[in-house]
């Protein structure tokens, strides 16, 4: 099937193969693991000429917009990553790179251009998650999952519903951070891919517990209570599979000072959703 993923693709290889200054074009991300499909983005790199980067980095906006009409476009990382949007709306990320030879991954590149010497091909890291990462991960993502919940009664006691709603959903992003790694494999894509990442049976209960009846106090209560009893039960197992020391201590504060406020503020039946 074309979809404007290919057609694009296909176009930018040509483009980057009739112009002088760019030695390689390959592709990173799902395309280049030759996973993509019509809903992925196109994550791009081009090696330029080192005495054409400037040139070209300076024109780089009419050049991608010779190959498609593009009606977003921004500068990221110092100027070295384009991320733009086509007036198909197709999301694409384009990164400058300087002489070379450019290190590419095997199994994690696709190749669209490049000349003699250009590229040097190097082992990819690898599916497997290494102990080391899933130690850092975790460190990071859990008690940073229990400070967030510990902000739950701020937006309740001031009635802001919105606030809450967005917390919810950030507290969402931290649990399923947590119960990726109990599936083992390195997460070398963004949340789009959750679902590759993610174990199946965690999903499902992160699905089941993703919903709210109405913008209600006790309802926005409840979803986040939903995802901290999924932390309580799945955390503390997730780390000792990692060795990794999980925050019993932090859990146990945070509980108490919601439980409180809750009561406070005569919202205790959410908490109903605790074990």
């Amino acid at each position: 099937m074309t979809t404007a993923q290919s057609r694009y693709i296909d176009a930018l290889a040509a483009e980057a193969e009739a112009d002088p200054r760019v030695r390689a074009a390959w592709l990173a991300g799902s395309f280049g693991k030759g996973k993509g499909d019509r809903w992925s983005d196109v994550d791009a790199h081009l090696l330029i000429e080192a005495s054409a980067l400037d040139g070209f980095s300076n024109d780089a906006e009419t050049w991608l917009a010779q190959i498609r009409p593009l009606v977003f476009v921004r500068r990221m990382f110092d100027g070295r990553m384009i991320n733009a949007l086509t007036d198909e709306a197709m999301r694409l990320d384009v990164w400058l790179h300087a002489d070379g030879p450019a290190k590419v991954a095997e199994g994690e590149t696709r190749v669209l251009y490049a000349e003699a010497g250009a590229l040097s091909w190097q082992l990819s890291a690898g599916e497997e998650l290494t102990p080391e990462a899933a130690a850092a991960e975790l460190n990071r993502a859990v008690p940073e999952f229990w400070r967030c919940v510990s902000m739950l009664p701020v937006p309740l006691g001031r009635d802001e519903k919105l606030v809450c709603a967005a917390g919810n959903f950030l507290i969402l992003m931290l649990l399923t951070d947590v119960l990726s790694v109990a599936g083992g494999r390195r997460r070398d894509r963004g949340v789009k891919a959750l679902n590759d990442f993610l174990p199946t049976r965690f999903r499902r209960l992160a699905e089941n517990a993703t919903h709210f009846n109405e913008l209600s106090l006790e309802e926005l209560a409840r979803f986040q209570l939903r995802l901290v009893r999924i932390m309580q039960k799945h955390g503390p197992t997730i780390c000792a599979q990692w060795g990794v020391e999980y925050p019993h201590a932090m859990e146990e504060a945070v509980l108490r000072y919601v439980r409180q406020e809750l009561r406070y503020l005569w919202l205790a039946a959410p908490l109903e959703e605790l074990r």
